[in-house]
């Protein structure tokens, strides 16, 4: 519909005649007639007062469908999703770069697009964010949402530790809110009913992946002379620790995305056993390690957790990155890493390698 056919329309739903309308606007009554007959349009700067007089957006009387935009911004952000989920990280920010020139105002789709931009700069090991600190700091200007605003400091924070700008990284630190000041903090106690038994889930769920992360950052932690803090007698009891916090948490096994860090975890106690040479200790490891990788390959997004302390609650999907998924990465460590050749001569190899490449994948 076009600006002069709408406000005809709003105008007669106002019950204003033409000449009321020119007489607020302070324009001749031809010229209303005009527009109405789409052969002028209002000036621009008669938009906010006619807002203003049918008391309606801009968006309405541009005639700008607001829930079509909604759902195309949408499709945009899922295509861009899927692509993100399959490894493909260039083909995820050039689905976002389009839609940021398809929807410029939409900040949604800048912060998207900003994170994008850094997968895909900080594993080619580029150094220029230029790009994403003009989106986040236009995010940080200009949007509103608290979420949105958020998301982008974040964004930009990483986009400075990437780009080498530890005190700017710093300083953006510091304005972020502490942990118990977070909205989750403030709501522990409060939520209630439905909606509060999925917000406990979901803050639940987040906890345990970030104590998971926590204890494998804490056996890799260095000291200011570079020097591992923990011995490493004392990090192999760590990357254990994880596991069983794992296997604490998801005793029937729905460990779905969370599988990843027990897949590490693994990796790591295979590496540590096969320098000690203990040949057993890095069977074990490596059978757990690959239980780890099928079971996050092949959980299914949407799948509920069945677990007591999660039961019912979904996660999002995992990102495959662009050499794989677990399998086909512990599948590829297998079969070309030097240090595995002492193990091909034993029967449980040939075994565990069929076991991965029955699900290993790689980006298509």
């Amino acid at each position: 519909m076009s600006i002069g056919s709408t406000v005809k329309r709003l105008r007669r739903e106002k019950d204003i005649t033409q000449e009321q309308l020119a007489e607020y606007l302070g324009v001749t009554s031809r010229a209303v007639s005009q527009w109405e007959c789409d052969r002028t349009a209002p000036d621009i700067s008669q938009i906010p007062a006619l807002c203003h007089i049918f008391d309606v957006s801009s968006d309405v009387l541009l005639g700008i469908d607001i829930e079509k935009t909604k759902e195309e911004i949408q499709k945009h952000l899922n295509e861009a999703k899927n692509a993100l989920y399959n490894g493909q990280f260039e083909k995820n920010a050039e689905i976002l770069r389009e839609a940021n020139r398809k929807f410029p105002k939409s900040y949604e789709i800048m912060a998207e697009l900003a994170s994008a931009l850094v997968s895909v700069y900080s594993r080619k090991g580029i150094k220029e964010y230029d790009e994403v600190f003009a989106l986040c700091n236009r995010i940080l200007a200009e949007c509103t949402d608290s979420k949105t605003r958020c998301g982008a400091m974040r964004t930009l924070g990483t986009a400075y530790n990437y780009a080498g700008k530890k005190e700017e990284m710093l300083q953006l630190a510091e304005e972020m809110p502490r942990s118990h000041l977070s909205y989750e903090n403030f709501m522990l106690y409060s939520w209630e009913g439905d909606k509060g038994l999925e917000e406990r889930r979901l803050y639940m769920a987040y906890l345990i992946n970030q104590m998971l992360s926590s204890v494998h950052l804490l056996a890799g932690h260095r000291g200011d002379n570079g020097k591992y803090v923990y011995s490493l007698e004392e990090r192999k009891k760590l990357w254990q620790l994880e596991i069983e916090l794992l296997e604490l948490f998801h005793p029937d096994g729905d460990y779905q995305y969370n599988a990843q860090e027990g897949n590490i975890a693994c990796s790591r106690l295979v590496a540590s056993y096969l320098n000690e040479k203990d040949y057993e200790k890095v069977w074990h490891w490596l059978e757990k390690g690959a239980d780890f990788a099928i079971n996050n390959d092949t959980y299914g997004f949407g799948t509920p957790h069945t677990s007591l302390v999660l039961k019912g609650y979904v996660h999002g999907g995992w990102i495959m990155e662009e050499y794989g998924n677990c399998s086909q990465v512990m599948l590829d460590w297998l079969t070309t890493d030097k240090d595995m050749e002492i193990l091909r001569s034993d029967e449980r190899y040939k075994a565990l390698v069929n076991r991965l490449k029955a699900v290993a994948k790689k980006p298509e």
